[in-house]
């Protein structure tokens, strides 16, 4: 019997596509066996995720925020549903805790679907001021995000960084280098959830070979990366000087995205906006 191979492909634009380039990588587990050929994304397949992000940026704000919960809170439903396939994804990897990684996933989607109407509300203030003004302060989404996205747990680290951005209204393109089969998969949800193109993007790197050109790309606006390799980091504190955008780093070890303390909350959508002050004036 011939064993069939799931194939796996990029997803850019709410479409699932192979690299420009044709290119493909081989993963493999811990013992060296083979799991599957995975996309090599190009420097292209970069360019034109940007693009459809850019582009998703006014059809996503024009959603209610209590329409994006509904969205986020679909995307917890599907993973309800597929858990087990996405169980079996992080096994592939020899995941730790793989049930206890999917549960913390669908916690987490949940808990971000309850934040998208109230954030605004708390992180906005009006101010006061001594003139003839009135002076408020409103959050706004910062653009394009490129979140460089922590091995493990994999999942659960996508989900933890990427969820918060959307919520604040930015639109991302996601690269992963390592055990990149359960994100993979749950583009799948993300496809069925009403989420509409452009929003979330995912590229599937080899050897962080991405990480230089989404650094000095122009239209991304804010570059989030958790880790602590010293070589990314220089990376992108070098490569973001060029137009001076935005740069989040954080380090988390892989039982830090199971603390709810550590790992969810109003900080995580905090970092992904920037305040934007109103001065109205007023007649004495």
């Amino acid at each position: 019997m011939v064993e069939v191979y799931k194939t796996y492909k990029m997803f850019i634009n709410n479409e699932f596509v192979r690299s420009e380039s044709g290119r493909s990588y081989k993963i493999f587990d811990k013992n060296g066996n083979f799991l599957a050929n995975v996309p090599r994304s190009s420097k292209k397949d970069l360019r034109d995720a940007v693009k459809y992000s850019k582009n998703a940026l006014k059809s996503w704000n024009n959603r209610s925020n209590y329409n994006k919960g509904q969205i986020i809170y679909r995307m917890a439903e599907e993973l309800e549903n597929r858990k087990y396939e996405i169980i079996n994804e992080l096994k592939k990897h020899n995941i730790d805790n793989p049930h206890n990684e999917v549960q913390k996933s669908i916690d987490r989607l949940i808990h971000y679907a309850g934040w998208t109407d109230k954030y605004s509300h708390i992180l906005g203030t009006v101010n006061t001021v001594a003139s003839s003004f009135i002076n408020y302060s409103v959050p706004e989404y910062v653009g394009v995000v490129a979140c460089i996205t922590s091995p493990n747990p994999p999942l659960l680290s996508f989900i933890t960084q990427v969820i918060p951005a959307i919520v604040a209204g930015n639109t991302v393109v996601s690269i992963i280098n390592e055990n990149p089969l359960p994100v993979l998969t749950f583009a799948e949800i993300l496809k069925s959830s009403d989420l509409p193109p452009g929003v979330i993007n995912i590229l599937t790197q080899h050897n962080n070979e991405l990480i230089d050109h989404a650094v000095k790309h122009f239209d991304i606006n804010l570059i989030d990366y958790i880790g602590n390799d010293k070589q990314i980091i220089d990376k992108i504190a070098e490569g973001s000087s060029i137009n001076v955008k935005r740069i989040k780093i954080q380090n988390l070890d892989p039982q830090d995205f199971f603390d709810d303390y550590k790992s969810e909350g109003l900080y995580w959508i905090e970092k992904f906006i920037e305040i934007k002050t109103v001065w109205i004036p007023q007649s004495l």
